[in-house]
């Protein structure tokens, strides 16, 4: 079967599935190239046959993916994140493109400063992509990532490994528990569970079967963990001069579309300054930041 006719076979398959043609379509891409090798580009002139073994090893994955609800990150072992590769493996999390965008706004600030000698905490790391990202685009800061899933941070050293990333340290911790007395960071980033209970019982079948539900569901509609990074997070950050200049804020969480308003009410309430909300892409509340140390207004 040519490959523009398996495209379109492959993209039927998975409509089955999904109701987005367009995304079906990319998948279908996504799965060739897997199973040959082969760039888009090179599929596109390809004029032999896939062979049996592929053809095999296709329909496999779709069945995977239509009955078992296999995401399909999971069955092709790895996701682009920026400038690097990270791997995934259930249960870990797996990389979204809204955590992937404001990742990149984030390093496209950051490398810009004079001093890069970063302290940077991340918990809630998950596969470590936000970390290993930060580690490849800044080799001279310090990242801890922390996690309470030794599979997500068996995973994130993994990631670290195969990126050539050295700068990172992986702690088991619940938060800031683990890390280091007296360490001081100059920026800390989470992308922590904020999915409700009651949100959590209407995920995709691919979601809640397949990831760990520690790194989606959290208590309190969803902001139980995101009132203790926002309690806790004061403790571990130091003024950075040079980062209040240039507006870069000292902490910045992940958030679910409809917990803005009390997201920021809790940073209010615990007196960070310079609280920002930035959507995502499709318009939707991504992420909340704000500053603790207010260092700009101390210079004259």
């Amino acid at each position: 079967m040519h490959i523009i006719k398996r495209l379109a076979s492959l993209t039927k398959q998975l409509r089955v599935k999904f109701d987005d043609t367009t995304l079906c379509t990319q998948y279908a891409w996504w799965l060739l190239q897997a199973v040959t090798h082969k760039s888009e580009a090179e599929l596109l002139v390809q004029l032999s046959e896939l062979t049996q073994a592929q053809e095999d090893q296709l329909y496999d994955w779709v069945q995977r993916i239509v009955i078992d609800d296999k995401p399909l990150q999971y069955i092709l072992g790895s996701v682009p994140f920026g400038e690097v590769d990270i791997a995934v493996k259930p249960p870990v999390l797996i990389p979204r493109p809204e955590t992937e965008e404001w990742c990149m706004w984030l390093i496209h600030k950051l490398i810009f400063l004079h001093n890069k000698n970063l302290t940077i905490i991340e918990p809630c790391t998950g596969s470590g992509c936000m970390a290993v990202a930060l580690g490849h685009a800044l080799p001279f800061a310090t990242i801890y990532a922390t996690d309470i899933s030794l599979e997500a941070l068996a995973l994130t050293r993994e990631n670290a490994a195969h990126n050539n990333v050295d700068n990172i340290i992986c702690l088991e911790s619940d938060l800031f528990a683990h890390i280091p007395v007296g360490c001081k960071a100059d920026l800390i980033l989470a992308n922590p569970p904020y999915i409700s209970e009651s949100a959590f019982g209407a995920l995709d079948a691919s979601v809640a079967r397949w990831e760990d539900y520690r790194a989606l569901e959290a208590a309190d509609n969803g902001l139980a963990v995101i009132k203790r990074i926002i309690m806790q997070a004061p403790l571990y950050l130091k003024p950075n001069q040079e980062m209040a200049l240039h507006s870069i804020p000292q902490l910045i969480i992940e958030i679910g579309h409809d917990q803005a308003v009390a997201v920021v009410a809790l940073m209010k309430a615990a007196h960070y300054t310079a609280i920002q909300l930035h959507k995502d892409l499709e318009g939707k509340d991504r992420v909340v930041s704000g500053r603790v140390i207010d260092v700009a207004a101390t210079i004259p």
